[in-house]
């Protein structure tokens, strides 16, 4: 009787850390930090820390996870500049204490994860009101800012590319809720919530989260075609119905498009440093170079300085906003430990696709898919907030669907 007493409060304790850790990535970066530091100690210092150490070693799942540090950190035998490749390595540090801590022996009820989600759902949806607050504050300049590549304010430190990716899971936990819900009332109140996001992606438009989105819509009427064919057809509907009502209603949206087709036409020219298309071909170029030249890779260390110096060479007087790493986490990770890397990379990023015993597969395949589509063209991994965002969720999503007792 005493155990269960003790598993039960260790849960809700557990739990309780959860909810702390999810609520601090849209407060700020440091209590992101500290949170995270406090849920790593509380899962993980115990007596059978040791144990739960081994059962991720034993876990392919779990390592492929941590092969995200790992392969940074080995590159540190081949890095002159130590303090670059320290810094790399601090702010990849979840992708190691995370999988150990998800790997403990707890685990929560059904209506825990649940809650978690309604929380996460409720926490994106205020997000995006604090977004269109400001946004209605100032219509007119943000409209126009969309013609320079600006964007709506948002959360994580106006980091648009990253909170778009974050709306888009939200998108998705959202239509699993209203999946595996089985009150009506309930399905239709969930309803209001998707289509706000829906159309906050839209007025946001960031190509991350929109591709994002779509591509899960895109897969989620198959889905529905396959299981309840009366769904599937309102699905395909409304996203016709809100994408063209998007395109008309929604300047960003239209001055967005503007911009890219504006963007674009220097790329067929060649590229011009400054305008965003061409600044992720020309980072590249940067990236396949460096790969060509160094097939093991330079090191995390000096990743950073190799870049600046082909910027130096190949693109003379080009200003330091304009410097940006190789757009695409393929080419970082190659870059900082070459081809060897690139194979792990691929292998690290998909393997979650063929994990077994998960419920609600289609939805686990889904959210997989949707993290590497926020690495394809994006340096997601480099940052804070995507590496909290990519291992977070996966874990978050992976502890939940192993649990058998609804």
């Amino acid at each position: 009787m005493r155990i269960i007493l003790q598993n039960e409060r260790s849960n809700h304790t557990i739990f309780m850390a959860v909810i702390v850790l999810m609520t601090s990535l849209f407060i700020s970066r440091a209590f992101l930090s500290i949170s995270l530091i406090l849920f790593s100690a509380l899962t993980i210092l115990h007596k059978n820390g040791p144990a739960q150490l081994k059962k991720t070693l034993k876990d392919p799942f779990l390592v492929s996870i941590s092969l995200f540090f790992l392969i940074p950190f080995i590159s540190g035998l081949w890095s002159v500049d130590w303090k670059e490749w320290l810094s790399v390595i601090k702010n990849k540090l979840p992708f190691l204490f995370l999988p150990v801590a998800f790997a403990g022996s707890w685990q929560l009820s059904e209506k825990q994860w649940k809650t978690i989600a309604y929380l996460f759902l409720a926490l994106v949806l205020i997000s995006c009101f604090r977004s269109l607050w400001l946004y209605f504050m100032d219509i007119r300049a943000i409209n126009e800012s969309y013609l320079r590549a600006k964007t709506i304010p948002t959360i994580l430190d106006d980091d648009h590319v990253r909170f778009s990716w974050l709306v888009s899971i939200a998108i998705l936990v959202n239509s699993l809720l209203v999946y595996i819900s089985k009150s009506v009332k309930r399905k239709v109140l969930l309803f209001f919530p998707l289509i706000l996001m829906v159309v906050y992606l839209h007025l946001l438009a960031v190509r991350t989260g929109l591709v994002s989105m779509y591509f899960f819509f895109f897969c989620f009427f198959f889905f529905l075609l396959l299981k309840q064919k009366k769904y599937s057809f309102f699905l395909a509907s409304g996203i016709v119905l809100i994408g063209a009502v998007s395109w008309w209603s929604f300047p960003t949206l239209r001055n967005k498009i503007k911009y890219v087709r504006y963007d674009f036409s220097f790329v067929k020219s060649g590229g011009v440093p400054g305008t965003s298309d061409a600044n992720r071909l020309i980072s590249l170029d940067a990236g396949w170079y460096i790969l060509q030249n160094n097939p093991f890779g330079v090191g995390a260390g000096d990743f950073r300085n190799e870049v600046n110096k082909w910027y130096e060479k190949n693109i003379p007087g080009i200003k330091e906003p304009d410097i940006i790493f190789p757009s695409s986490e393929w080419a970082v990770y190659g870059d900082m430990a070459g081809w060897p890397a690139v194979l792990l990379f691929t292998f690290a990023i998909g393997f979650p696709l063929f994990v077994r015993k998960i419920r609600y597969r289609f939805f686990w395949s889904m959210l997989v898919s949707i993290l590497i589509i926020g690495c394809l063209a994006e340096t997601t991994l480099e940052v804070q907030f995507g590496i909290f965002i990519y291992c977070f969720t996966i874990l978050w999503m992976w502890k939940w669907f192993q649990f058998q007792n609804e």
